[in-house]
């Protein structure tokens, strides 16, 4: 680069006044020494620090130089060590320097004056000038075009004369500049008397001047335009003196020994001090750094005096407007001096051709170190160094540091911060611009090998590649020093609180910024301005163009701010007091603070705030997967093995895919390859943390843009976009409705994906289901836990809406809840192909289910599905909307019967049950079907189960789903029996004896007595009327009138009789008589009927009917035939049998039960005078006597089969017997003769 960027320098030699000022060494009375700054006369008002000191290799302290390097050091501090002096021999002519500070003679031409770049004819200039040198301004393509000297302004001598009262010079004698005709005025006006002898201090000193007054300050004074340009040609000219270089040898000696390639620079060339600067942290000696800093305070003070980036920058400055610093009135503009053409280029970085672009970062590099050498930066701040970083230490980019860390305070002048930024801006674009990142990370970008990076030009990658760098070996667990980790950290927080310092983003996303994100560049907020578009609005998602998001998304990158939440200065300032509440126990540099804001982000400690700036970098990060270091540390293998993305860090892959392969591999086909446990540790975890919004779910986002502007324009919470499309699942496009519905399925396996959901049920959780949580994922058993609780007392109406809404979700398809898809699919495949919702497919399970059960076929769903289709079931009918199929069928009735309660509980459904006889034909068919489902499994029957769970634990533990009715019936009328479950109990019984098809147990039992003797009613079962209404009891009177006379098999003779034994205590358990004798027993029995459970309701009817009160026919009968069935069996008479049962015990021994024979026996022993029967049976047996023998006058044979029922079971059978054989004996006889007798056949019919 040396070789390229020509560094045309003014040297403290040939500024010396030899024999005067050079012959002693030591500080000049009245001077400050301030390194990189230059001597600045007492006179102007500065006072000596020592905090410009810098620090030197070996921590030696900076002494006063001598000679060449003069004014250079500071003696005046005590405590460093004198240097050896360096003398120049007084006498020694100045050359091509010393003529140009000689008059010429008026219109002559001086040949040995040197030409500036882009002059094309020489110029006869004012005595010290250079050619082509005037006091006019600034020409075409940087030419100068001065006056004639005849026109010369005010201020400058004409026709050879020197003005009064100035300096005169000797023939042979080197001028110093106070003594030029040009500057004369301008020294003694701006810096005073002291400074007079010292030709640096006069040159800092004049250079300073205008900036002094564009400043504000009080000794500030407007240089003349004859003196700048004086000043301008007498540093031009002095680097072509041979002794430029020679001082500079002479100065770094030490250092050039160890510094070949700079050592053998031919003298002359102008070329020794770049070779220097590019070496210069190698330099040790004080002499010579400080000689090299104070250089570069000239250098770059006027953008001409750089050779090389004069001619490769004219164009760019013409083009851009960098040629002009300030305008006074209509007055001709002057050209830049004092770096601001440096600074103007530096600003428009982004609009330079590729040649100058090279010099301006190369000057950048070597003005890094020193904030003095960035001119245009340090009379910007100085006031603001003072402010701010007055213990600061010049050097090694501490003040620069030092400026940064306050760039944003309210006191920091607006120029200083402008300067700053444009600063940070070209370092952006060249990280060696960063003298502090490049000194501290030396080593380790070495041992990284980030340091060798270049671009496919052979240029060294920018910072943000620098930066990747580095952190993906931090990642990948290389050991990085203290203090780089540190200035890393500094570097990427200004990338993240400037959007200034970025040109890609300047570029990029300068239309959002003029529209939508002006005027909020401090801390941050501009950035997180263009952030918030990318969430953009539902009706119109896309607010961001895509070039602006990669800017973005290449800042979140080279920031690396997923890593630190203290990156971003937004968020960090909106997080921290969260922070320090939720998640204080995790170290504030670690990247678990980030993830652990996300899994609190629904906490009541989280702000609008935090959340909003979190969710916002939250959006790049979830782009991609080197964002999130947990999973790139934890996963980087997986991706490499599974995803076949070997050069994954270096490749350009789309938002969101590397995740998208992982989270494929969660739960992979059975011949591919799963995820290490910490990768699925990982991806599960971003999986919860994911789901608080669609804008973190690339996959999602991109498939689902149309669908969130029609369905979810209006969504616009926390997760209620997510939630939105899942319930409008079934509309939604394909592939859209494909990624929500891979979603929601994870959702289901692990709870804590559901973000709401865990948010409205953390104390539920605590108190039912806390055990589940301990599991990584909980594979759905966590959120059936909640479900199995949702209607406890202790559960609170925010937590179980929560469950509801989630359970709808579930309808829309089968997997969607996870244990009932892992258990079914294979009976799905194989039985349900054609349903297409998780409604129908229950439907479907659940009808082969009833099937097999009720023909004693082998179970064809396996024992697994069967479990969670009971789960389902039980769910199904706890809410009526979990029901789709009811529910759109029974819509009007709900609304009509049922509109005054609240779901939930199965409360309408147990609503419609009451109201069935009013229900509508779809509805009641629908209801029908329902009831008929939980009938044979009371398992599902969420009333029943509800309501008797405690009943069923206390009474009836591990008894089999088709026996609990029967357990829970015999222990109903014990005094700790829950009542509720009485109620239910009492309830589901009659609704079983009113239609055999909601009694599995009577139909198993009854299966081939019903078709034998009730064929008729089966099939009136069948036709389509009686399948939208029940059949009241038909069926179970049909059986028992088969039990009376002793027709049926075993099994339904011992059901029929337990039917009938139930009935005798509760007049409910009778369809057909309830329905005939309602009226009449609240007519009657009012008193009984209160407590119609007891029995009383059925004595009342029958003494009643004794007595001759029961007159409606109907009821008169179905009395009469409770009295028969008594009669048949003393069992089925409770009262009787309770009063008589230890009679029957003691009198009645080794009688077998059943046939009467038991009856017939204590009837006996009744009429035995010998035998004393308990009072209560002797009384109740006689009342029965009387009560049967009105019973057979009041009730004649309905029919021949009656009569023979009658007969057969009357204690005169045999006498009945012998009257109808007699009867039919004298019938047959009668007619053989009678018609013998009476008969007459014609002869010839005997004849033949």
């Amino acid at each position: 680069m040396a070789s390229d960027l020509r560094v045309l320098l003014v040297t403290y030699t040939t500024l010396c006044l030899f024999s005067s000022i050079c012959a002693v060494f030591g500080q000049q009375d009245g001077v400050r020494n301030d390194p990189g700054a230059g001597q600045i006369p007492a006179a102007a008002g500065w006072q000596q620090t020592k905090r410009d000191v810098a620090p030197v290799a070996g921590g030696q302290g900076q002494g006063p130089l001598g000679g060449i390097a003069a004014g250079v050091g500071n003696g005046a501090q005590p405590q460093y060590q004198q240097q050896q002096k360096l003398r120049i021999n007084p006498g020694q002519g100045l050359g091509a320097g010393q003529r140009a500070f000689q008059k010429p003679a008026p219109g002559q031409f001086d040949p040995n004056q040197k030409f500036d770049q882009g002059n094309q004819r020489p110029n006869v200039g004012l005595p010290g000038q250079g050619p082509g040198a005037g006091p006019g301004g600034m020409g075409g393509q940087g030419q100068w075009a001065p006056k004639p000297v005849g026109q010369q302004p005010q201020g400058q001598w004409q026709g050879g004369q020197q003005p009064q009262g100035k300096p005169k010079l000797g023939p042979n004698r080197p001028m110093r500049i106070s003594e030029s005709p040009a500057c004369h005025d301008d020294v003694a006006n701006l810096c005073g008397k002291n400074a007079l002898r010292n030709n640096f201090s006069i040159l800092e000193c004049l250079q300073n001047a205008g900036e002094n007054t564009r400043a504000g300050k009080k000794d500030g004074g407007e240089l003349s335009d004859v003196c700048n340009q004086f000043l301008w040609s007498y540093k031009y000219n002095l680097t072509r003196d041979v002794r430029f270089d020679s001082a500079a040898f002479e100065v770094c000696k030490p250092d050039l020994k160890k510094l070949p390639e700079c050592a053998a620079i031919e003298k002359g060339q102008g070329l020794l001090l770049p070779c220097l600067y590019e070496v210069a942290e190698n330099i040790t000696t004080v002499q010579c750094r400080q000689y090299i800093n104070r250089m570069k305070a000239i250098t770059f003070s006027d953008y001409r005096l750089i050779k090389d980036f004069y001619t490769q920058c004219q164009s760019d400055v013409d083009k851009l407007g960098c040629g002009i610093v300030y305008k006074k009135g209509e007055e001709t503009a002057l050209p830049h001096k004092q770096g601001a053409t440096i600074n103007c280029l530096e600003k428009k970085i982004e609009e330079l051709g590729e040649t100058c672009k090279k010099q301006i970062l190369r000057v950048a590099e070597l003005t890094a170190e020193d904030y003095h050498t960035d001119r245009a930066l340090f009379f910007a701040c100085r006031d603001d160094r003072e402010r701010f970083c007055e213990a600061e230490t010049a050097g090694q980019g501490a003040i620069y540091n030092c400026l940064l860390k306050h760039k944003f305070k309210e006191d920091m002048s607006e120029n200083c911060r402008n300067k700053l930024t444009t600063r940070q801006k070209v370092a952006s674009v060249d990280y060696k611009a960063n003298y502090r990142l490049i000194r501290k990370c030396k080593e380790d970008m070495k041992k990284t090998k980030c340091a060798k990076l270049r671009d496919s030009q052979g240029r060294e990658f920018r910072l943000s590649k620098l930066l990747i760098c580095l952190e993906e070996a931090k990642h990948n667990d290389v050991k990085l020093s203290g203090d780089c980790v540190a200035e890393l950290e500094e570097t990427r927080k200004s990338l993240m609180e400037d959007f200034m310092v970025n040109p890609e983003v300047i570029t990029q996303c300068k239309k959002e910024m003029a529209n939508q994100c002006s005027g909020l560049q401090r801390g941050g907020k501009t950035l997180h301005c263009l952030m918030k578009l990318t969430q953009g609005n539902p009706k119109d998602p896309k607010k961001l163009s895509d070039n602006c998001e990669t800017a973005l998304m290449q800042l979140v990158k080279t920031a690396d701010a997923g890593a630190n939440y203290r990156i971003d200065k937004a968020l960090h300032k909106a997080c921290k007091p969260v922070r320090d509440k939720i998640c204080k126990e995790v170290e504030a540099g670690d990247a678990k603070v980030l993830s652990c804001l996300m899994e609190h982000i629904y906490d009541p400690e989280m702000t609008k705030e935090c959340e909003t700036e979190l969710l916002l970098l939250q959006y790049f990060v979830s782009r991609d997967f080197k964002l999130d270091p947990l999973l790139y540390k934890n996963c980087k293998r997986d991706v490499q093995d599974l995803c076949f993305t070997e050069d994954f860090e270096n490749s350009n892959l789309p938002e969101g895919v590397v995740f998208a392969c992982l989270h494929r591999h969660l739960h992979p086909d059975d011949r591919e390859m799963t995820l290490q446990p910490g990768c699925q540790a990982q991806v599960h975890r971003l999986l919860r943390q994911r789901a608080v919004s669609v804008h973190l779910n690339p996959q999602i986002e991109a498939n689902c843009r149309s669908d969130i502007g029609q369905y979810c324009a209006d969504k616009t919470g926390k997760g209620e976009e997510l939630s939105c499309l899942q319930e409008h699942h079934k509309e939604l496009s394909d592939d859209c409705k494909s990624k929500i519905g891979g979603f929601t399925e994870e959702e289901a396996e692990d709870i804590k994906m559901n973000r709401k959901l865990m948010a409205a049920c953390a104390p539920m959780i605590k108190q039912f289901c806390k055990d589940f949580l301990s599991k990584k994922v909980d594979e759905g058993a966590a959120l059936q836990c909640l479900i199995d609780h949702k209607n406890d007392d202790e559960m609170n109406e925010k937590c179980q809406a929560g469950i509801e809404h989630f359970q709808l979700i579930q309808l829309q398809d089968y997997r969607f809840n996870f244990k009932f898809k892992e258990s079914c699919r294979k009976d799905v495949i194989a039985f349900c192909k054609t349903s297409k919702d998780k409604s129908s497919i229950v439907n479907c399970l659940s009808s082969k289910v009833r099937d097999d059960t009720l023909k004693d076929n082998p179970q064809n769903i396996s024992e697994e599905c069967r479990k969670q289709l009971k789960a389902e079931l039980l769910q199904r009918s706890e809410d009526i909307k979990l029901d789709p199929e009811l529910f759109q069928g029974c819509e009007d009735d709900v609304k009509k019967l049922c509109s005054n309660l609240k779901a939930g509980k199965a409360r309408i459904l147990e609503c419609l049950r009451d109201h069935r006889k009013e229900l509508g034909e779809k509805c009641h068919l629908k209801l029908f079907n329902r009831v008929k489902e939980q009938a044979q499994n009371v398992k599902t029957d969420f009333a029943f189960m509800h309501s008797c769970q405690r009943m069923i634990k206390q009474f009836c533990p591990g008894t089999a789903p088709d026996s609990l009715f029967k357990c829970l019936k015999a222990h109903k009328n014990e005094p700790s029996f829950d009542p509720n479950c009485k109620a239910v109990l009492t309830k589901r019984s009659i609704q079983k004896k009113e239609d055999f098809r909601l009694n599995p147990r009577m139909q198993k039992a009854c299966r081939r007595d019903m078709p034998k003797f009730c064929n008729d009613i089966l099939d009136k079962s069948k036709t389509k009327e009686y399948q939208e209404k029940s059949m009241e009891g038909e069926m179970l009177l049909c059986l028992k009138t088969k039990f009376v006379v002793k027709q049926l098999s075993p099994d339904c003779e011992n059901y029929v009789k337990d039917t009938i034994q139930e009935a005798s205590l509760d007049i409910r358990m009778d369809p057909i008589l309830y329905r005939v004798c309602k009226d009449t027993a609240r007519k009657l029995c009012g008193e009984q009927m209160e407590s119609p459970g007891q029995g009383q309701v059925e004595e009342c009817l029958k003494s009643k009917l004794h007595e001759g009160k029961v007159h409606d026919i109907k009821c008169r009968m179905q009395v009469i035939r409770l009295l028969q069935e008594g009669r048949a069996d003393i069992h089925v008479d409770t009262l009787l049998y309770k009063a008589c049962a230890l009679d029957i015990k003691h009198f009645c021994v080794g009688i077998p039960q059943g046939e009467g024979r038991q009856m017939s026996c204590i009837l006996e022993a009744l009429e035995d005078t010998t035998i004393k029967l308990h009072p209560d049976c002797r009384r109740m047996l006689a009342e029965r006597k009387e009560t049967w023998s009105y019973a057979v006058k009041e009730s004649p044979p309905g029919s021949l089969s009656d009569l023979a029922a009658m007969v057969n079971a009357s204690e005169a059978r045999g006498y009945f017997l012998t009257v109808l054989l007699v009867i039919i004996g004298v019938l047959f006889f009668g007619g053989l003769c009678c018609g013998r007798a009476t008969k007459r056949i014609r002869a010839e019919l005997k004849n033949k």
